[in-house]
């Protein structure tokens, strides 16, 4: 059978986690456990029967940050890939990100930690790729959607998404937790208060339970420096993107 290989990236705390939680549950759908940049050979094999082999990315990989789209389209190993590029508003995005300790502001050179990876400038980078993925004529493969909009008039953007793509699913994934999707032992979701979920826990095990969480838009109050908050709103690609901080009305 000749594998349709999906993967989810974009610019961390984004939804892509919980976007990959709704779409292991479609169905001939494999889902690969561990991030990575790719879908291997391994991949393949365990997936048995199954017609899509889908993956999730840490961060935007390398190869896609660094070249234009064409050129991951058509000279890269992504070439055959069906690629979801997920995006959010970055006053919900730092906001997160700050909360769980991090500092986007930070003057770490280029892949040097792995908190390089958060700096706002990534998420102008990973922006700059998902508005050029919305051009269906260049790259038909390519897909781009925004957390705010998985949601709306009965998950209709999410929908549209699926089937492009020609997954299958039931409604009812739309309205259950993703209990299927638990990679973090021991944790009694349904016993954490969702305003006093701390930031602290492990990574996985905070992971797990959110996307465990009642699939909702979970934007909260938007809590970012000044300095950050005035990055975003003079730039271009944000203004693009149609985000602005939702602390501001009217």
């Amino acid at each position: 059978m000749n594998k349709k290989k999906i993967l989810i990236t974009g610019f961390p705390h984004t939804g892509t986690s919980i976007l990959k939680s709704k779409l292991v549950e479609c169905l001939n759908v494999y889902e690969c456990l561990f991030e990575d940049f790719s879908i291997n050979q391994n991949d393949i094999l365990y997936s048995g029967d199954n017609e899509f082999v889908l993956k999730k990315t840490p961060v935007l990989p390398g190869d896609i940050r660094a070249n234009h789209l064409m050129k991951v389209t058509r000279d890269s190993i992504y070439q055959d890939y069906i690629i979801i590029f997920v995006n959010r508003n970055p006053w919900n995005v730092f906001t997160s990100i700050i909360k769980s300790g991090s500092n986007p502001l930070n003057g770490l050179p280029p892949n040097s930690t792995s908190e390089y990876h958060i700096k706002v400038e990534e998420y102008i980078a990973a922006s700059t790729h998902f508005l050029d993925a919305q051009n269906k004529e260049l790259y038909p493969n390519l897909y781009s959607i925004k957390y705010e909009d998985f949601f709306p008039n009965n998950f209709e953007k999410l929908r549209e998404l699926m089937d492009m793509i020609g997954l299958k699913y039931n409604n009812d994934i739309f309205t259950h937790r993703s209990k299927n999707y638990v990679h973090s032992t021991g944790v009694n979701y349904d016993d954490i208060d969702p305003n006093n979920i701390s930031y602290n826990k492990n990574r996985l095990e905070l992971r797990t339970w959110q996307i465990n969480q009642p699939f909702q838009n979970m934007n909260l109050e938007v809590n970012i420096p000044d300095e950050l908050s005035d990055i975003l709103k003079n730039s271009n690609i944000v203004q693009e993107l149609g985000y602005s901080d939702p602390r501001i009305t009217g």
